[in-house]
C-alpha cells in the first residue's frame, strides 16, 4: 500500500529552520539598536594608502594647488639696546728695557800708570803693525801715532814693545788745573804750534788764545808747558 505523498506546494518548518530564523532576526535587531545608539555609521571616504605611497594632497576651496610659503614671522618689537662706550681705561706707559751698555773693550787691558783716564797699555805680538793693532781695537792709526811718540818709525814695532792706547790723543796728557776740558803739553824737540796743533786736531789760533804767555807762534822750546784745548773745552765744545 503506497504512502500518500505530501503536495508539492507546502513546506513544513522544521525547528532548525524556525531557530535559524529567529536568530537572524536577533542580530539584525541587534545592529540596528547598536548603530542608533552610536548616532550612525560612519563609512571611510577613501581607503588608506600603503606605506611608501605618495598621498595626493587635496587642497581646500579656494586655495591654489602647489606648496604653500611658510608662513612670515613678524620681526620682534622689543626695543634693540645700544651699547654704550665706555672710556677706555688708562694704561700706563710701558717702558721697555735698559739697553745693556757694552763696555770698552779697551778697558780689558792694563791701565797706564798715574792715573791718566782712558789710557791702556798694550803689548805689540808676532807678526803686528800699528795699523793691525789700530784696526782690531778701533782707533784711528793718527791717534797710536799720537799716544806712542816714542815709535821713531811707526812702520817698525818690535814683538814685546809696550804701546799706549786710547779714545782720544788726550789720554796721556795731565789735565789742567784752572780749565776744565783743557790739557798740559810738554813740548818735544822738533815741535811748531802747527805740528802740535795737526797732531791733536786744534787750531794755532786756538793754542794761542789758551796760552797768553805766547807772544810769538814760532818761539816755542822744548821742554815748555803749554796748554791744549780739548775736545770738551769751554770755547770748543
Amino acid at each position: 500500500m503506497e504512502t500518500p505523498s505530501t503536495p508539492s506546494g507546502r513546506r513544513t518548518l522544521t525547528p532548525a529552520v524556525l531557530l535559524a530564523v529567529v536568530f537572524t532576526t536577533a542580530c539584525a535587531l541587534a545592529s540596528v539598536a547598536f548603530v542608533a545608539a552610536r548616532g550612525g555609521l560612519d563609512l571611510p571616504l577613501a581607503m588608506p594608502a600603503p606605506s611608501g605611497v605618495a598621498r595626493a594632497s587635496i587642497a581646500p576651496t579656494g586655495a591654489t594647488t602647489g606648496s604653500a610659503p611658510p608662513p612670515t614671522l613678524a620681526p620682534s618689537s622689543a626695543p634693540t639696546r645700544t651699547p654704550t662706550s665706555s672710556p677706555a681705561p688708562s694704561v700706563p706707559p710701558t717702558t721697555g728695557p735698559t739697553p745693556e751698555v757694552t763696555p770698552d773693550p779697551l778697558t780689558a787691558l792694563a791701565p797706564c800708570p798715574g792715573g791718566l783716564y782712558g789710557c791702556y797699555l798694550y803689548t805689540v805680538q808676532r807678526g803686528e803693525t800699528l795699523s793691525t793693532i789700530a784696526d782690531r781695537w778701533l782707533i784711528p792709526i793718527a791717534t797710536v801715532v799720537t799716544l806712542n811718540p816714542q815709535v821713531a818709525d811707526p812702520r817698525i814695532i818690535v814683538v814685546g814693545q809696550t804701546l799706549y792706547l786710547g779714545r782720544t790723543p788726550f789720554v796721556r796728557l795731565s789735565e789742567c788745573n784752572d780749565f776744565s776740558g783743557c790739557y798740559r803739553y810738554v813740548v818735544r824737540p822738533g815741535d811748531r804750534l802747527s805740528t802740535i796743533a795737526g797732531r791733536y786736531g786744534v787750531t794755532i789760533a786756538l793754542i794761542v788764545a789758551v796760552n797768553p804767555g805766547i807772544t810769538n807762534p814760532n818761539a816755542i822750546y822744548s821742554g815748555q808747558t803749554i796748554h791744549l784745548p780739548g775736545p770738551t773745552y769751554p770755547c770748543c765744545g
